[in-house]
């Protein structure tokens, strides 16, 4: 199933059937960084042959750094898998270790800008947290204004989807889901 990039009607309607609602990574930027990696990767095997023992181990460097940012970026291209996957039950992501965040365990989601990128960030319970710790992911803390400690997961970057739109939506299905 290709989801609608912005369509949260059609994201809302899928839900409710019962469905579960697919996002992928983006195709687009996905190629645009496995060319920047490339272009990376060349500059470094320029550097590596230019002569100076410096510029040839940080040549050296930049080719195995971009070298595995390449890799990367090709499995991301050819994985059929959804990056992230919103059911009635949670929302699953691959970067969470132990499977569906169930509803009831998500406080809030929001937006995060760092730098020019925005995260779609969960707070989740302390329950969650430690299960997706045993799962061997690492979970953030970060303290609140008032001293408390949350609990943060990040949606993958790179998703198929405008995130205004998708973090609007999933805090939507959140408030509407967390008591079910």
């Amino acid at each position: 199933m290709v989801t609608p990039k912005k369509d949260i009607d059609a994201w809302a309607a899928t839900l409710t059937r019962g469905e579960s609602v697919p996002f992928t990574f983006s195709r687009g930027k996905t190629i645009g960084l496995i060319i920047v990696c490339l272009i990376f990767v060349l500059i470094g095997l320029g550097m590596a042959f230019s002569g100076s023992i410096l510029w040839m181990i940080l040549g050296w460097i930049a080719v195995v750094f971009f070298l595995l940012g390449l890799i990367v970026m090709v499995r991301r291209l050819f994985t059929p898998r959804p990056a992230l996957t919103v059911s009635p039950d949670g929302i699953t992501m691959k970067t969470a270790k132990a499977g569906v965040v169930p509803w009831p365990q998500i406080l809030d989601i929001r937006p995060v800008k760092q730098n020019s990128n925005v995260f779609i960030e969960l707070v989740i319970t302390k329950p969650e947290a430690d299960r997706q710790a045993a799962a061997g992911l690492g979970v953030a803390t970060q303290a609140t204004e008032d001293g408390d400690t949350q609990y943060v997961l990040w949606a993958p970057n790179g998703l198929a989807a405008r995130k205004p739109e998708l973090c609007y939506w999933l805090d939507q299905e959140r408030e509407a889901r967390a008591t079910v």
